[in-house]
């Protein structure tokens, strides 16, 4: 069953019920935020889990990865459409890597951009790392492509996953491109916004998943 004292082991999540304890106002209001962004709305219960699945790769957290893919196999998910859900959130991980490549560009560029990072012009001007580097652009152009693509989830749903998961990543350049894509896709503003709530709930989650870290060393101080 693995290291018991490991610093990411599955009964350190049991800790944070430690919180009912030391903190119960905001714990109790935590579950209440999870129960509003994870039950049935414009979005059924079963399509929020896949979005959890795709953000919680990019908030790189086990305790969330574990609760969403069993949450979503128990409500129908099959695993073709859980396994697309993560690839939507490694492709997430590194668009916002690359994107963010546009202010190093800038900078190498000797661009005056001044303070602003992120100008609309950002991911659109000139690509100096695509000129830099065009065998490896050119691969992660098709890589994209390919993860947005119909299959077992349809494109759409994918830009609803690809909401989320930039807001996970904290990458504005992601946020407008995609749900600028999610929108053009036919999705509308209420499944955009509970796309974002779901988003909002997983930053939340992994932060509360390794507070059961914190609660164990917690209980365990003098």
């Amino acid at each position: 069953m693995g290291n018991p004292n490991s610093l990411s082991h599955s009964s350190s999540l049991k800790k944070v019920a430690l919180f009912e304890q030391w903190a119960p106002g905001p714990l109790k209001a935590f579950h209440g935020l999870a129960q509003q962004c994870l039950s049935d709305g414009v979005l059924p219960l079963r399509d929020k889990e896949l979005i959890a699945v795709g953000s919680a790769h990019v908030l790189r957290c086990p305790y969330c990865i574990d609760h969403h893919i069993n949450l979503a196999l128990q409500v129908g998910v099959e695993k073709p459409e859980i396994a697309e859900a993560i690839w939507v959130g490694i492709m997430m991980g590194s668009s916002a890597c690359y994107a963010h490549a546009s202010i190093a560009m800038k900078i190498m560029d000797e661009d005056e951009h001044g303070e602003d990072y992120y100008g609309h012009e950002g991911i659109e001007s000139p690509n100096l790392l695509a000129s830099l580097t065009p065998t490896v652009h050119q691969v992660y152009t098709e890589f994209r492509q390919i993860v947005f693509k119909e299959g077992a989830l349809s494109s759409s749903f994918k830009e609803l996953i690809a909401v989320a998961c930039a807001h996970n990543s904290r990458c504005p350049f992601c946020i407008d491109v995609h749900v600028h894509a999610a929108l053009e896709a036919g999705r509308s503003k209420i499944e955009v916004a509970e796309a974002v709530w779901v988003g909002i709930e997983m930053g939340a989650g992994a932060c509360f998943g390794h507070a059961g870290l914190a609660a164990k060393i917690l209980e365990e101080a003098p």
